[in-house]
């Protein structure tokens, strides 16, 4: 998950411009710190965020992806990146597939638009390409800076939304299977997936396991308790499998399609690469993009979205994250933010390729430099106990969905943050801000919730009389993303 957020500013550790690698890495006393911390701040970071290997494969599995596949590729997708953060960049800062991205990916882009799974991973593939030479080029400042900040801090919290209102769903606590009067006395059922949202009754197995997951895991983070989201996952998949055994009608809807173990290779064992690369890997297809039979207009709308939400992402959760750690400078940079920059855009080109949408900086980071991490060593920690959790995939497959849609929930609260730093005061801010919020969960789309945050802004401004206030930067991507609604309206 990745956030802007603020923290308090501490002492800066001594930078070296141009790490050694593997020289420098193998020092960590060179910046106050030593193997012990930075073992124990690497393994901090990887239990609070571990939570994204079964998060990530259940919102994935709805773009039809294979869920062994997804959970290899999962690892894969942050071992890469984390440790080019920690090796190349010199930082204690880990990456994994983004929130919010691969709900937009398999959601939206797949699922509701029927884009064919390697034409949409192409997409990802050519967004982390156009982020990696923004980020290359002088203009990354100007273009972050030109998006104003309503609109930043309304895209995190109405993507928080979104995360939210699936985890709700995937709970079945929110029902989309309603009733509506069309004549008196008379009603007309809307149909299922199509239908208007409805609290289940409270009878539900699915629903209870799922509250009851939910009271949990917020009790954990109510206690401070390290890793709540990880253990809550796992406590609410016991609750589970405990009631389906002892009442076997509830299987089928808490455990769909899971089978029971049968030995110790149930739960570890050699990571099954066969289906890995024959089902995850290689997924990616251009020519599916760009034969015709998809959109135009609905290409550049997720292009566009992608790419502004990865830029706006990206830039707060390094501020936030240099801040803790104490090295961001007045102008905005830090020390080894170039390659920082390069790894998080480059990991946009990786995650496709493992068969997973946009990776992200995650903002649990903090957890590892509170933890007292200074140095890239972190970062290469994290990735080796991603890399070692490959013996428990068997174990991740054991894990329902039920079990991650409160951990769901509850990263869409923390992600809402950023509400109370919008100025709703002023209505040419507030407004487009608010339009933000309320479209994204309620049209189920990240990018309906960009155009209408982005135009309403510079259609505000401009009638308002405040044209000046309008950069450059949202002229271009308002007039992308109108360009993609009109040709995707008229089906070009």
């Amino acid at each position: 998950m990745a956030t802007e957020v603020t923290t308090t500013t501490e002492q800066a550790p001594t930078q070296a411009s141009k790490p050694n690698f593997l020289a420098d890495l193998l020092h960590p006393a060179r910046r106050g710190s030593s193997h012990r911390i930075e073992f124990l701040a690497g393994l901090t970071t990887f239990v609070t965020m571990a939570y994204i290997i079964f998060v990530n494969t259940s919102i994935m599995q709805a773009a039809g992806l294979n869920p062994t596949a997804l959970i290899i590729g999962t690892i894969f997708a942050a071992v890469v990146p984390t440790l080019l953060m920690g090796i190349w960049a010199d930082l204690p800062w880990a990456l994994a597939p983004g929130l919010g991205y691969n709900a937009l990916f398999a959601y939206t882009v797949v699922d509701e638009r029927h884009f064919p799974v390697g034409a949409a991973l192409a997409l990802v593939f050519l967004d982390g390409l156009a982020f990696l030479l923004i980020v290359s080029g002088p203009w990354r400042e100007s273009i972050i800076k030109g998006i104003p900040l309503p609109i930043k801090l309304a895209a995190g919290a109405g993507i928080g939304f979104f995360i939210a209102f699936i985890g709700l769903a995937n709970a079945d606590i929110i029902k989309f299977n309603a009733f509506a009067p069309i004549q008196a006395n008379q009603f007309v059922a809307i149909g299922n997936a199509n239908g208007l949202p409805a609290l289940s009754p409270l009878n539900d197995p699915l629903v209870l396991v799922a509250l009851a997951g939910l009271i949990i895991t917020g009790l954990l983070m109510a206690w401070r308790v390290r890793a709540a989201l990880l253990l809550g996952i796992l406590i609410t998949a016991a609750i589970a499998w405990a009631t389906a055994i002892i009442d076997p009608g509830t299987r089928s809807a808490l455990l769909p399609g899971i089978a029971n173990p049968t030995g110790l290779s149930s739960f570890v064992g050699w990571p099954d690469f066969a289906t890995f690369f024959s089902k995850g890997v290689g997924r990616i297809d251009f020519p599916a993009l760009f034969t015709g039979h998809l959109a135009t207009g609905a290409i550049l709308l997720f292009f566009v979205t992608f790419l502004v939400t990865d830029m706006m992402d990206s830039f707060g959760t390094f501020s936030g994250l240099a801040t803790k750690l104490g090295i961001l400078r007045e102008d905005g940079n830090f020390p080894g933010s170039g390659r920082a920059m390069v790894v998080d855009a480059a990991a946009g080109m990786w995650g496709p390729l493992t068969g997973n949408a946009t990776i992200a900086t995650f903002i649990e980071s903090a957890s590892g430099v509170s933890e007292g991490g200074k140095t890239g060593l972190t970062a290469v920690w994290v990735a080796a106990l991603f890399l070692l959790a490959l013996v428990f995939t068997p174990l991740i497959g054991l894990v329902p969905a039920v079990a991650t849609a409160p951990t769901l929930i509850i990263v869409g609260f923390l992600m809402i943050e950023p509400i109370v730093k919008i100025g709703f005061q002023e209505i040419t801010d507030g407004l487009p801000a608010f339009l933000t919020l309320l479209a994204m969960p309620l049209t189920f789309s990240i990018a309906d919730g960009m155009f209408i945050g982005i135009t309403s802004y510079v259609i505000l401004k401009v009638v308002r009389g405040r044209i000046r206030e309008v950069s450059w930067v949202m002229w271009v991507f308002a007039g992308l993303l109108v360009l993609a609604k009109v040709l995707d309206a008229i089906n070009l």
